[in-house]
């Protein structure tokens, strides 16, 4: 349960704000209520809008039609039609005909030396009682299928295989029960056209490599991804995801560790091509998240995209062994529920911007962290990077950074509250660019070592206090006007010597107090955007300063550029 309360309330601070700054170049938003890109052919949202005529196409209900022939033996399906398999069955069934249906009703497939189904077209398996589908032949996929797969009904469908459980062009999972154990990947959506390329093709979500699971529930056990998508990954709807892969985080998370994790939770991208296995670098990779209860436990990333991320609903309960969350050019978050309970850095892209949601994240390292594997000299700022809050609720326990950027941090609006490292070799805020608060609320407690405050360009008043002797964890840290009256009241997680507040409240000319349990720690008069108090006395160089050069006592402020 939390322990720290906003006064006034802070329930309107949830609506999201607009996320483009003016100098932050934040490039190509995805589109609220369904993602909407610039493909180069085919939009993803026709991409889902096909997916989701297709998933129609099959009844949802327990009666199978009329008419259905039923399997007896495994085999080859040549012509169109509904087929039905109930009871046992050993072999392959192999689909070589357009406008299949494939209805399993409490049957077990088994095959020892192959795969369970195949199909050259696109094909429907439709779920009536529990079925299964296993297959014992070495580095095995059980279901395969070169065109689209929806795999739909009131049923459920258990899959052992020894590579890839289920791998397709494109994979539509609606309403029904899947539960996956594979040695590859769990759901694994591929272009196979790609393969026999001498050049590189464009890129386009039209060739499919896309999974969808809206109102599906799917439970994966992976040795390698749970699920891999070349193009991209929705999920929206009342969806129930729980995915564990390579046996989970870690015990113990290490950066050795975290470069060594093997098994993303989900993941889209990178497009293979040409008989070497060349990847199409591309900021148009997706992942989707509109609704559903999603539970990962990654050895790897838990969610990983090669482009993009947008989160607008559902509940994310991540455990990772790297990163809960990355995306190689840009994440949003406007909605939802985003707890990562385990991972080595918290929520990472090039850019991360953040209008809405509620977000926990407890990391070995870095909290928040705007980074693109650039390496720049000492103190020269990554103009690709930033981070951007306008809204929602976020919560960091870092053991290294807080929240850190290569480039410029940003606030606007929102609340903050950041319980950094203990030890002076990181901070609770850093950025190489510039820290920028122009309104929400802000907490962020840390050592003294590395202290970098925002900038005295910042639009909103900024508290800058430290001390020699440490504020021990749990302490409730409150902040009061000249009255008495609480601005703020939280219990802290660790022990500090710093503490940076920024908030609407703190009004120029006005008097404050800020106690530590009944202990007053300091009384201030606001006079100009940095209001500095405390000790400044065994501080260690304060690293990065913002551009413009420092002023104030504790290693800023700076004048990063404004908008």
């Amino acid at each position: 349960m939390k322990r720290y309360i906003w006064l006034p309330l802070l329930l309107g601070m949830l609506l999201l704000a607009g996320c483009a700054g003016e100098n932050f170049n934040p490039g190509d938003k995805l589109g609220g209520g369904g993602i909407v890109t610039d493909a180069p052919d085919v939009t993803l949202s026709e991409s889902m809008e096909n997916a989701n005529d297709a998933a129609g196409e099959a009844e949802k209900s327990e009666s199978v039609p009329d008419g259905a022939i039923a399997l007896t033996q495994t085999g080859k399906i040549s012509e169109s039609g509904d087929y039905l398999v109930t009871g046992a069955l050993e072999g392959k069934i192999s689909v070589k005909a357009e406008n299949v249906r494939l209805f399993l009703n409490g049957a077990t497939l088994f095959s020892a030396d192959e795969k369970v189904i195949t199909s050259d077209y696109d094909l429907t398996l439709t779920l009536i009682g529990e079925n299964t589908a296993e297959t014992a032949a070495a580095e095995t996929n059980a279901i395969t299928c070169d065109g689209a797969l929806v795999i739909n009904g009131s049923g459920s469908l258990s899959v052992k295989s020894t590579k890839n459980a289920i791998k397709a062009n494109t994979i539509a999972v609606t309403e029904a029960a899947l539960t996956l154990e594979a040695d590859g990947d769990g759901l694994h959506a591929e272009i196979d056209a790609y393969d026999d390329l001498t050049s590189a093709p464009a890129f386009s979500y039209a060739d499919g490599g896309w999974v969808l699971i809206d109102g599906g529930t799917v439970t994966i056990a992976s040795g390698d991804d749970g699920i891999q998508a070349d193009t991209f990954v929705l999920i929206k709807g009342e969806s129930t995801l729980d995915v564990t892969t390579n046996g989970g985080a870690p015990q113990r998370i290490t950066e050795a560790s975290s470069d060594s994790g093997d098994g993303k939770g989900i993941k889209a991208g990178a497009i293979d091509w040409g008989a070497d296995g060349n990847e199409i670098v591309s900021d148009e990779y997706l992942i989707g998240i509109e609704g559903g209860e999603i539970k990962i436990n990654a050895n790897d990333d838990a969610v990983h995209s090669d482009g993009k991320i947008e989160i607008s609903g559902g509940t994310l309960d991540i455990a990772s062994g790297d990163d809960g969350v990355h995306a190689e050019a840009l994440l949003t978050v406007s909605g939802g529920n985003i707890s990562v309970s385990k991972c080595y850095e918290g929520l990472e892209a090039a850019k991360v911007e953040i209008g809405g949601g509620e977000i926990t994240v407890s990391s070995v390292d870095d909290g928040l962290n705007a980074a693109d594997g650039t390496t720049l000299p000492m103190g020269q700022a990554n103009q690709n990077c930033h981070i951007l809050i306008t809204g929602g609720t976020i919560e960091v326990n870092a053991e290294g950074d807080g929240v850190d950027s290569n480039g410029s941090i940003r606030m606007t609006g929102g609340t903050l509250i950041v319980f950094g490292p203990t030890s002076d070799g990181n901070a609770a805020l850093d950025a190489d660019g510039g820290i920028l608060m122009d309104g929400g609320y802000l907490l962020a407690v840390g050592p003294m070592g590395m202290v970098e405050t925002p900038a005295s360009n910042s639009k909103q008043n900024v508290l800058s206090y430290a001390q020699n002797q440490a504020i021990a964890a749990n302490t409730n840290l409150s902040l009061t006007d000249e009255a008495g009256a609480a601005i703020f009241s939280i219990a802290i997680k660790k022990s500090c010597r710093s503490v940076i507040v920024s908030c609407p409240e703190l009004v120029t000319g006005q008097k404050f107090k800020l106690y530590g349990g009944d202990t007053e720690l300091c009384s201030f008069t606001v006079s100009s955007t940095i209001t500095a108090v405390g000790s400044a006395g065994n501080m260690q160089n304060p690293g990065n300063t913002p551009p413009g050069g420092p002023g104030g006592n504790f290693g800023g402020p700076g004048h990063p550029n404004r908008p």
